[in-house]
């Protein structure tokens, strides 16, 4: 088999890509017109957003702006839109549900594939190698991101393995040149759209760095160290030079959004509770969120605690002590960091490092510490194939000796025993339910980990025995069983089924009009995803988003964000209403159409959109201005409370919206002037001139935007023209134009044979 691999390279990835399309067939090629992958955040945000920008492509529109969510979010802002990614084209191109399951099985290949060069890079074999792969990308931890449907984040992680074999290749290497495939992998990364998984590329750089100085000769350490770390930094800087187009608008969002000053408490949520370290051996022991009838009923969320890789990996970690192999101290190190790191605070690491490093509290879900897990158990599980391939008989015999004569057997024992006792928990139970069903699921949990553990100790005694005819089937046999092993911790937790447009936002096409005078709510209980508005081009008040903004967030607060009629939702223009029960309780609403079970009123008396406010009254403390729009004593249409002084006539009169597009609102005005306000979000990059000559904009009432109109008619224009972005797309097309300059002429150094640039 590995003479096979040496003659022919191309194989490694070719078997690679075509069991990603056996593993996502469902997805690929589903068996039935319109299902798709259907988790959770590809129905409620990815799918949305997707299909939002790429309409907007289509009709010649730079998505810049969307004010179909919130009361307007940046689409630029938004790194899940990942607007300068090259996958992203592909998807617009495409559609969003089909060019996105095609990301995925892409990005899982290409995950998979630098999965293996990484092995490979530390001394695998070409079949460690393999093995790899299929850990990293195709185990429970994948499954587990297909079910939460964690769209960018798994294109990022395709990347990741490539950007710790890059960062190897450049510290093996002394050339200049040899920083470039690490920037362009990283750049890739960053644009892709989920840099927060890229700290745990950093950490891994940081554990590599750590080898790289501790392998290096006694009196070179020093040297290592100081190369290792300039390379990096290197690296870094260039990345982000690659990167500046999806990083610069990305951080004025974050800095403005709800996660801007964000706590240790905030950091540490979603951690792993420690009990479910005990599913890294037995998947399935708190449930399957899609086996009924009880699903999962571990401690939220399944998606954040889940990274089941298979036994064999797991075996490695004990195994890795018995063979004295430098290479696997990293990989160790990266299970061990992240194990303890995915415990939140419990663990100790997060507050050192959230002391340490300035806007770690930025970052919550500890619990993906677990991506560190994986990557380690694959890289070891490389190891430990590559070992026995090149050991003697012998060797291996002494080396598996206690996993099969005590650990294996001891484990088989134990899961069955205790596959027993829950067993006759159920059997004797008095079937109240939910836990005697529990019960049994448990049970058929610690069964299916003991048929895998018996399953490791027959793929292990071929291994240690004498017999040539036997070891040669050893390979074979421990390959599938790996698959097998991995795929059993993805396959059920693969979503795929309906993932069409919710019912509720089809009926709004025909019930709500489109116009510019009245935004939307859907109220509790919801009868489809929130940002189905950026679909069916309404204006919802709410959105489904991790980065909505805090002053947006603080105004909404004011009143029940589910009440129609609250100060909030009035301010903000809600008009419609859309309902999966009779709102009784809403007598200034009249039903105004019925569709998919869904209903829609209209309000009768809605607040204005845009309206000009005849008493300004300056108020900087947020505090304040909230507590006075909260008295219902304040009339909330003549008064405004503005951040700072706007020197405005204040004679009243009328303010019509003409036009209300994408990246541009414009607002005709007449009567005696004073401060006009329209109730979109204020945010960095809007501009606003009245007949062509440009004013400022003042934030009002803390969310909205205000300029002063002078008395007469006049047009207003607000325009929206963010230069993070622009200049941040200046910067990443212009580094990597220098980027691919750079490559070609290091590319044509070596044809030539010129010393190293």
């Amino acid at each position: 088999m590995e003479d096979m691999f040496e003659r022919r390279p191309w194989l490694l990835p070719l078997i690679l890509a075509l069991l990603t399309l056996v593993l996502l067939r469902p997805a690929l090629l589903p068996l039935t017109p319109g299902e798709a992958l259907n988790g959770s955040d590809l129905t409620g945000m990815f799918y949305p957003l997707n299909e939002a920008t790429g309409r907007l492509i289509r009709a010649g529109t730079l998505p810049l702006w969307n004010p179909h969510q919130f009361i307007g979010h940046p689409f630029v802002g938004n790194p899940h839109t990942a607007l300068l990614y090259p996958g992203t084209w592909f998807v617009w191109l495409v559609g969003a549900q089909r060019g996105m399951a095609l990301m995925l099985a892409l990005h899982t290949w290409l995950g998979a594939w630098g999965m293996g060069r990484v092995a490979r890079s530390f001394g695998s074999t070409h079949s460690g190698a393999l093995l790899a792969g299929i850990v990293y990308a195709m185990s429970g931890w994948a499954g587990a991101r297909y079910y939460a449907g964690h769209y960018n984040l798994m294109l990022v992680a395709g990347w990741v393995p490539w950007g710790i074999l890059t960062y190897h290749h450049a510290l093996r290497r002394r050339a200049p040149r040899a920083l470039l495939p690490g920037i362009g992998v990283l750049g890739a990364a960053l644009l892709a759209g989920y840099p927060p998984l890229l700290l745990y590329l950093a950490l891994a750089w940081g554990f590599l760095w750590l080898y790289h100085c501790a392998i290096a000769p006694e009196g070179e350490r020093r040297r290592a160290a100081w190369d290792g770390a300039w390379r990096a930094a290197a690296i870094g800087a260039g990345a982000l030079i690659l990167g500046a187009g999806l990083l610069f608008p990305a951080a004025e969002l974050a800095r403005l959004s709800v996660r801007e000053g964000s706590g240790l408490a905030f950091a540490a949520s979603y951690a792993l509770p420690p009990a479910n370290l005990l599913t890294l051996a037995v998947p399935g022991l708190f449930g399957w969120p899609q086996v009924e009838p009880y699903y999962y009923w571990g401690e939220l969320f399944f998606e954040e605690h889940t990274a089941y890789a298979g036994l064999l990996p797991l075996l490695a970690i004990p195994l890795a002590f018995r063979w004295a192999r430098r290479e696997s101290a990293y990989f160790l190190a990266l299970i061990a960091f992240g194990a303890v790191y995915s415990v939140g605070i419990e663990g100790g690491l997060m507050p050192v490092l959230a002391h340490w490093i300035p806007g770690w509290t930025s970052f919550r879900v500890p619990a993906r510490g677990l991506f560190l897990v994986v990557i380690g158990l694959a890289g070891l599980t490389a190891l430990l194939i590559t070992h026995l391939q090149h050991a003697t008989p012998e060797a291996r015999a002494a080396l598996l000796r206690p996993v099969l004569r005590v650990w294996l057997p001891g484990a088989v024992a134990v899961l069955f025993t205790l596959a027993i006792f829950f067993t006759g928990w159920y059997a004797a139970s008095s079937h109240v339910e939910p836990m005697p069903l529990r019960a049994y699921q448990v049970a058929e949990a610690l069964a299916l980990a003991g048929m895998f553990a018996l399953g490791a100790w027959i793929v292990l005694w071929l291994w240690a025995q004498p017999d040539a005819a036997l070891g040669r089937w050893a390979l074979a046999v421990t390959a599938a069983f790996v698959l097998v092993d991995a795929w059993h911790g993805a396959l059920p937790n693969i979503r795929v089924g309906d993932a069409s447009e919710a019912p509720m936002w089809t009926g709004a096409r025909d019930n709500i009009p489109l116009d510019d005078a009245g935004r939307v709510l859907a109220r509790l209980p919801w009868g489809g995803p929130e940002n189905g508005a950026s679909v069916t081009g309404h204006f919802h008040v709410l959105g489904y988003d991790p980065l909505w903004i805090e002053t947006f967030d603080r105004l909404r607060k004011v009143s029940d964000s589910n009440d129609p009629n609250g100060i909030a939702n009035t301010l903000l223009g809600v008009r419609y209403v859309l309902a999966t029960e009779p709102q009784d309780d809403l007598t200034n609403f009249e039903l105004s159409g019925i569709a998919y079970e869904s209903l829609y009123y209209e309000r009768t008396d809605p607040f204005p959109r845009a309206w000009i406010a005849t008493d300004a009254r300056v108020e900087p403390d947020d505090d304040t201005a909230l507590a006075q729009l909260a008295d219902p004593a304040t009339d909330l249409h003549a008064t405004v409370y503005l951040d700072r002084v706007l020197e405005c006539e204040s004679g009243g009169g009328d303010a019509t919206i003409r036009l209300y597009d994408t990246n541009e609102v414009q607002i005709e005005t007449s009567g005696e002037g004073g401060v006009l306000v329209l109730s979109d979000q204020y945010y960095p990059g809007w501009r606003a001139e009245v007949d062509g000559e440009e004013v400022t904009i003042a934030r009002a009432d803390v969310a909205f935007r205000a300029v002063c109109v002078p008395p007469g008619e006049h047009t207003v224009t607000f325009t929206y023209r963010p230069l993070s972005f622009y200049a941040g797309a200046a910067i990443s097309a212009a580094g990597w134009a220098l980027w691919a300059l750079v490559w070609v002429l290091a590319w044509r150094v070596d044809r030539r044979g010129h010393p190293a640039i």
